[in-house]
């Protein structure tokens, strides 16, 4: 979903940064590219891609810092210092979020913004909940130093709606639905942070009118009366395609449930994006999604997005 809604922003014209944070590399496969890892690489039109691990954004940080490679590596790569590194609690998730408020921040030599938009792949639920509020137990554990500066002003960058948003993405099923009104919740109550949109993925469209489904339903029930299972005969064909059909009303009207279950939660926007059948996630499909969000979303939103 992130992957799409760069697309879709970049199609619009906007110089757009997609950063995976610490994870396998799923941008190159899907725009076709060079394996992206810590340098910024184009995947496409207007469309870079970033994939952040802690240790690149330490050392892109220390030699902001240091300015000199020579004393970083005296300090950073010293055994004793990495040790300690590693036991520091929330240090990776916020030298992840550092590298993300710099590139929202960054300018060009004629100081104008080098990005038209930052589109974060945030973590899923109990760790996007850590990662997103680890400025906020900074600024709450101390209140001077260099640390508690950056820290607060990560946080500000991350409260404002006018260059934040956070993009909720769910399925429209028990679980996914009542952990993303769960995570809606802490994000704007307890963090105090602005959700911008949510959307329900792989949402089945509706086939069938009611007097269909009614004819599908005693038509199942009648070939099943009928049908000899140890046949590979005409009838145990029919019964497969109408149990095919049934499974499609089923789970049409479970998805409808919950999506009336949002609806009624939810204040923010609900984009539904439907299903696609295909064996594996592909460009083609990004294309597609990034078509739909064309549709749903207004030309101008925020300088940044975090899909998780």
């Amino acid at each position: 979903m992130a992957s799409a809604f760069a697309l879709s922003c970049a199609r619009r014209g906007e110089r757009t940064l997609l950063m995976e944070l610490g994870v396998k590399d799923k941008s190159s496969s899907l725009f076709g590219a060079a394996q992206v890892d810590s340098e910024i690489r184009e995947v496409d039109e207007n469309l870079y891609a970033v994939n952040v691990t802690p240790q690149a954004a330490m050392e892109e940080y220390a030699l902001m810092v240091l300015k000199i490679k020579l004393i970083y590596r005296a300090v950073f790569e010293n055994r004793v210092v990495k040790a300690f590194l590693r036991v520091v609690p929330g240090l990776n998730e916020l030298l992840m979020l550092g590298k993300a408020y710099y590139h929202v921040t960054e300018e060009d030599e004629r100081g104008k913004p080098v990005w038209d938009k930052v589109i974060v792949d945030a973590p899923a639920t109990g760790h996007g909940i850590f990662f997103l509020k680890i400025a906020s137990v900074i600024t709450n554990l101390i209140n001077s130093g260099r640390m508690y500066d950056e820290a607060q002003s990560i946080l500000e960058l991350l409260r404002d709606e006018t260059r934040t948003g956070i993009a909720l993405v769910t399925l429209a099923e028990d679980m996914p639905v009542n952990e993303t009104l769960m995570l809606r919740k802490v994000i704007e109550e307890e963090m105090e942070l602005p959700v911008a949109c949510v959307i329900a993925n792989a949402i089945y469209r509706p086939l069938f009118s009611e007097e269909e489904e009614d004819w599908i339903e005693a038509a199942r029930r009648h070939v099943d009366r009928d049908a000899d299972e140890s046949e590979e005969d005409e009838e145990s064909k029919v019964l497969g395609y109408l149990e095919a059909a049934k499974f499609r009303i089923d789970r049409v009207a479970m998805q409808q449930k919950y999506l009336e279950k949002l609806r009624a939660e939810v204040e923010e926007p609900l984009i539904e994006i439907p299903y696609y059948f295909f064996d594996r996630m592909s460009f083609a499909i990004i294309d597609e999604i990034a078509g739909d969000l064309d549709e749903v979303l207004p030309a101008e939103t925020s300088s940044a997005q975090s899909a998780g």
